[in-house]
């Protein structure tokens, strides 16, 4: 990751100062702009490039995450269910009717705590949407339909002057909208650096939302076995009433 912030901050400290540098005397003004618009456009580029891929890897490991949690909670769920089920089968104290009716009380309470977990699941998929493809990249595209409009607009402004009698005009406008551009894009790049940053807190909602779901279910689904192995020791009684 620490290559990745360099080249963040490099491509930002090219953006500040890529009108920084005085104008020429030997070349042209118009042309110095032109030049000056088409390096800022090109560093720009280059940056989005950059935060679009860091983007993708902070997604990518956020989605990790969340995936190690749902494999965890998977893991303990079986081993309740295996568990609970080997005890039905091996137990000797219990006639072969009464284990049939605990068994079946088993498979009830198995599809409930699937069901749970599903639920659990679904929910993060769910916020996934809103934090994986509307949060960064809502504002990326704000960045990438204005730095269209801007080369629009240094094209209309070349178009609509006259290069000869009204050249302060030309320069005043480019200039004008240029310092325009830079600030708002500075701000949106700011940002887009804080977006970057989104999944960083370890209390991100996401992921401790996802935490208390899985927690709840596996802890219930626990509760829920134990109730159904209460059944043996009781030797099936009222147990097709549970049913």
């Amino acid at each position: 990751m620490l290559p990745v912030n360099w080249k963040l901050v490099l491509c930002t400290f090219c953006l500040f100062c890529a009108f920084a540098t005085a104008l020429s005397e030997d070349v042209p003004v118009i042309v110095q702009y032109q030049e000056q618009f088409s390096e800022y456009a090109t560093i720009l580029e280059h940056t989005m490039q950059i935060k679009r891929q860091a983007n993708s890897n902070a997604t990518l490991y956020f989605n990790i995450e969340l995936l190690k949690l749902l494999s965890n909670a998977t893991i303990e769920m079986r081993l309740i269910d295996n568990t609970t089920e080997s005890t039905i089968l091996q137990s000797a104290s219990i006639s072969q009717p009464c284990r049939q009716l605990v068994l079946e009380l088993f498979k009830v309470f198995r599809t409930i705590g699937q069901a749970e977990f599903q639920g659990c699941a679904a929910y993060a998929t769910n916020e996934l949407h809103y934090w994986t493809t509307q949060r960064f990249f809502s504002y990326a595209n704000i960045v990438h339909r204005e730095a269209t409009e801007h080369i629009h607009r240094v094209a209309l402004i070349l178009e609509q002057y006259n290069k000869i009698t009204q050249m302060d005009n030309i320069v005043d406008v480019l200039s004008e909208e240029y310092y325009r551009f830079n600030n708002y894009n500075n701000a949106l790049q700011v940002v887009l650096n804080r977006e970057l940053d989104r999944f960083a807190p370890p209390d991100h909602p996401l992921r401790e939302a996802l935490y208390d779901c899985l927690d709840t279910t596996v802890t219930l689904h626990q509760l829920d076995m134990e109730y159904v192995l209460s059944y043996i020791d009781s030797g099936c009684m009222n147990v097709a009433d549970a049913i």
